[in-house]
């Protein structure tokens, strides 16, 4: 995982974007194999955590869609995780899945700007360099609300009959779905000036994932079966 995100976050590295232009993540990431520098770490799929080539690409994309909203740049697309993810708040993840759900942003200004990303000391890091052309006295700050909570339903049971009767391993944790907003708010002069509304994500709730073990423990009526042939001996 930590492999993959420096990959990511190395692939994206350097790139100048025009004025007009629209920035593609998945243009620059992908593809999710082996050659292009990728292996294989836990991802989310249909709500299951499961091994995927470029697992944790998705912090890479999280962490650019931050930078574009400090930015003020304008975002064409993104979308949230299925699941929760623990690296930002509510409402500021960008997931990504070759294909099918990209992150891009556009440069509305009109000059070009340069990303620079990194990895270092286990954190990523994503810089936009561009003309400032915002007020000195001016400043935002992103905020998280939680809308709803929603419970995770019973626990999913899948049965191994090559575990003894009475074993069980938990293979996923419940987790807890949400709808939450995001928002950014406008100070000048360290008075609020504008609260505006960035998105609304929608969270699900996974229920918890458990193996139990089915196989019969045959050892009593091997003896019982022991003990009667003695009986019928005598």
């Amino acid at each position: 995982r930590i492999a993959n995100i420096a990959n990511g976050a190395s692939l994206i590295d350097e790139t100048v974007v025009y004025p007009g232009d629209t920035f593609s993540f998945l243009n620059h990431v992908t593809p999710f194999t082996a050659s292009n520098g990728y292996y294989e770490a836990t991802g989310y799929s249909a709500g299951r955590v499961v091994p995927s080539i470029g697992g944790g690409i998705c912090q890479v994309s999280s962490t650019m869609y931050n930078a574009v909203l400090r930015a003020e740049l304008e975002v064409v697309e993104r979308s949230n995780h299925g699941l929760t993810v623990g690296y930002v708040p509510l409402g500021a993840d960008a997931t990504v899945a070759e294909g099918s759900v990209d992150f891009r942003f556009r440069n509305n200004l009109e000059a070009p700007i340069y990303i620079e990303a990194y990895t270092y000391g286990g954190e990523v890091y994503v810089n936009i360099y561009g003309p400032e052309t915002r007020s000195s006295n001016r400043s935002i700050e992103f905020y998280s609300v939680t809308d709803k909570t929603i419970e995770p339903g019973e626990d999913v049971i899948t049965k191994d009959d090559t575990q003894p009767d009475g074993w069980q391993e938990v293979t996923q944790s419940a987790h807890n779905g949400y709808v939450a907003s995001f928002y950014k708010k406008i100070y000048v002069d360290g008075s609020l000036q504008d609260t505006v509304w960035i998105n609304t994500s929608y969270y699900s709730a996974s229920p918890r994932y458990i193996t139990v073990g089915t196989k019969k423990d045959n050892s009593d009526s091997k003896k019982d079966d022991s003990n009667n042939k003695k009986s019928e001996e005598n």
